[in-house]
């Protein structure tokens, strides 16, 4: 099933002087990057559209289902997160985390299937290396695979390229623009603003900043990493 994302005069937990009221929506296959200072409240948004924090005030809705009200077995049918600092202290080879990623997802886990997903994922050298014995940027590469193996309608990612080298922030990116090519909706939060723009899938970008200096906006002019800068910059 194919993501709808729509949020409605939603107002997120923390930063505590907040982000002004959020209203957009995302069609199936769109894309969105999300900027903002650090502590401007970039990962909030994000786990608060994942269900993981509850809003202020406000809605989430993924396909008109109330975010709030899935269950998370729902949630993780429907949609994927990779947070900032891949998870260490498990035993997991890479394998077992994709499996358990299609098992999630609701897909069929088979031994074709989890191959599959880690070719296209880019991990399949590392499949009987547990994930503890990979490097920050290795590990991350493999939260990377399983989300897109997890989630046929929207993946969540919050700074994904802070642990990877150019080749692999590279390989990220064109990740995203596939993703995008093959229906899913995807929210990238990041400060990699230059590899954004030369990878041209952003559809839509959001400024996450305090109502003190405006409160968020989603910028109506197509992204640009100067126009994105000057945004920032004008914030001091």
């Amino acid at each position: 099933m194919k993501a709808g994302l729509a949020c409605s005069s939603l107002t997120l937990s923390h930063p505590s002087e907040g982000v002004g009221t959020l209203s957009f929506f995302l069609p199936p296959g769109s894309t969105m990057v999300v900027i903002g200072r650090n502590g401007s409240g970039k990962s909030t948004l994000l786990k608060t559209l994942a269900g993981i924090l509850p809003p202020r005030s406000g809605t989430v809705t993924l396909d008109s289902a109330s975010m709030a009200s899935m269950r998370p077995r729902e949630r993780a049918h429907r949609l994927a997160f990779v947070s900032a600092t891949p998870p260490r202290g498990t035993s997991l080879t890479v394998s077992d985390v994709m499996e358990l990623a299609l098992e999630a997802g609701g897909h069929p886990v088979q031994a074709d299937r989890v191959n599959q997903a880690m070719e296209e994922g880019g991990v399949q050298q590392w499949a009987q290396m547990p994930l503890d014995t990979l490097s920050d940027g290795m590990a991350q590469r493999v939260m990377l695979a399983r989300a897109a193996a997890q989630s046929d309608a929207l993946v969540l990612l919050d700074e994904p390229t802070a642990f990877l080298d150019v080749v692999g922030r590279r390989e990220v990116m064109a990740d995203v623009a596939r993703w995008r090519q093959a229906g899913k909706t995807v929210i990238m939060a990041t400060h990699d603003l230059d590899a954004v723009q030369e990878s041209g899938w952003a559809d839509r970008w959001l400024l996450m900043r305090p109502p003190s200096q405006g409160g968020s906006v989603v910028p109506n002019e197509p992204f640009t990493s100067s126009a994105a800068k000057a945004l920032l910059i004008g914030q001091d």
